[in-house]
């Protein structure tokens, strides 16, 4: 016969195991949407998406996390890949902290900054949903001589803060016509070489970008 301390230590078991399974639900709901809302993607682990084999990935925050983790395994053998390193090479670091004097405005004192490291080639640049490095990440590390819009990453309108790891210089862009990537050609700022900041100004208005 169970006990009634047995019959509730059960119950408030099972109710947590409920609520954890509600809360990786709401990530993989999260996930599933991007995925119905663009083209190409594959998630390759509980909180990652990756396209054109790892050239773009998008990582989101754990359950109960408000900042997206370190590359999983997954993601890092695809940007050794991308890199032309060894499939084993391994970022073993937690992500980088964030020294206030940086930035023109102040950083939230938990604000890290997870973008690859150079372990992976000193050419990765990353894109936040918000201020402090926080929500989604979406990474690239390759140059474009063209626009990239932040809509096939379901990122329109969604940066808030960006690091920008590598040698190039990031032209990011918006549109001047609601709705139509077309017209992304109003410059809304300029990331010099391994600069980033955790505020974007203007925020949430970022459409696509250019490398140099």
């Amino acid at each position: 016969m169970v006990s009634l301390f047995g019959a509730i230590a059960l119950c408030l078991a099972t109710l947590t195991q409920a609520n954890a399974a509600e809360v990786t639900d709401e990530l993989q709901q999260e996930i599933n949407d991007v995925l119905a809302k663009t083209e190409g993607g594959v998630q390759i682990s509980q909180n990652e998406i990756a396209w054109n084999g790892g050239e773009v990935i998008m990582a989101f925050p754990l359950p109960g996390e408000t900042h997206a983790p370190v590359s999983s395994s997954a993601a890092q053998r695809l940007q050794s890949k991308v890199s032309g390193l060894p499939l084993d090479t391994v970022e073993d670091v937690a992500p980088e902290p964030v020294e206030p004097e940086e930035y023109e405005e102040p950083v939230g004192a938990m604000a890290t900054d997870s973008c690859p490291t150079q372990t992976f080639g000193n050419d990765w640049y990353c894109f936040y949903q918000y201020k402090d490095f926080g929500g989604r990440r979406l990474q690239w590390s390759a140059a474009y001589n063209h626009y990239v819009y932040f809509s096939s990453y379901d990122f329109e309108n969604r940066t808030s803060s960006w690091s920008n790891k590598g040698g190039k210089v990031i032209g990011v862009y918006g549109r001047t016509v609601t709705g139509s990537d077309l017209s992304c050609t109003n410059d809304l700022w300029y990331e010099q070489p391994h600069s980033r900041s955790a505020s974007a100004s203007p925020d949430n208005q970022a459409d696509c970008f250019t490398t140099s």
